[in-house]
């Protein structure tokens, strides 16, 4: 049996903390050999900003599906990137829809990231880099020298249409990916992987390398970003502060300040 969290806004509060019930749920899970995994998009680098070494899950599946990571000893299990080249000639489709975004580095360094603005006014994007500044290179006049790429990351400001469905066929051998910002909790980004990148090939990755009964996984999600997470899980559930289309389609339990994720457990295992 296994457990697929999402991290922020998911299994952490409104604060990015881990409530004493969640934890308690998260500490049980491991009692029952309960193989416990937190999916989230946020890179290595940022997961660990609040996960500490401690933290009672198996495993980390960071970057929407580009890495996995085993917790307790931190060994990363596996590495999805694309070429640079390619990445690059992406980086072309985005130019040319006059999209502000960040090229990132390939796993596990893909905190790191060079960034492309447009000049439109766009204040997510230059919050996320100013919070990453020591990370952020603006975009280089010719392609730098670097072997692979993890993803690109678009951001569009939450009062511009949406290029998202373009993007999507525009680019059909990718995964692209919609979700709402974590800073500004309005915004759109646009994220775009290889098409083998998401947190459910990920997640059906690791069942099989463990040896574990995909048949009976649950997924506990909260946004856009986690559809093919709960559309691949038997039992996908979101948090009643996940958007109006997703409570709709997915059974929904209390907010992630409520302690959802254990109402969910809870409910899963009763089930």
């Amino acid at each position: 049996m296994i457990v697929i969290s999402d991290l922020d806004g998911t299994l952490l509060d409104s604060r990015a903390r881990l409530s004493i019930r969640n934890r308690s749920t998260l500490e049980s899970l491991g009692g029952r050999g309960i193989v416990r995994v937190v999916a989230t998009g946020r890179s290595l680098h940022s997961a660990r900003l609040v996960l500490d070494d401690a933290f009672p899950i198996d495993y980390l599946v960071f970057s929407s599906g580009a890495g996995v990571v085993e917790w307790r000893s931190q060994r990363l299990m596996i590495a999805r990137d694309m070429s640079f080249e390619e990445a690059w000639e992406i980086a072309g489709v985005l130019m040319d829809r006059r999209l502000d975004f960040m090229l990132h580095h390939g796993v596990p360094d893909n905190h790191h990231f060079f960034y492309y603005r447009t000049g439109a006014p766009n204040a997510d994007f230059d919050a996320r880099c100013a919070r990453y500044e020591p990370y952020a290179k603006p975009w280089p006049d010719a392609p730098p020298s670097l072997d692979r790429a993890s993803q690109l990351l678009a951001i569009e400001p939450r009062d511009a249409p949406s290029q998202f469905d373009d993007l999507e066929a525009a680019l059909p051998i990718h995964n692209v990916i919609l979700t709402t910002s974590p800073l500004d909790h309005a915004s759109r980004w646009i994220e775009i992987f290889p098409r083998a990148v998401s947190k459910a090939t990920a997640s059906a990755w690791l069942c099989d390398e463990l040896g574990v009964d995909a048949g009976r996984a649950l997924a506990v999600g909260n946004d856009f970003n986690d559809i093919e997470l709960l559309e691949w899980a038997p039992d996908g559930r979101v948090v009643a502060n996940a958007p109006a289309p997703l409570r709709e389609r997915y059974q929904t339990v209390v907010s992630n300040d409520a302690d959802g994720f254990s109402e969910a457990v809870e409910g899963w295992l009763r089930d």
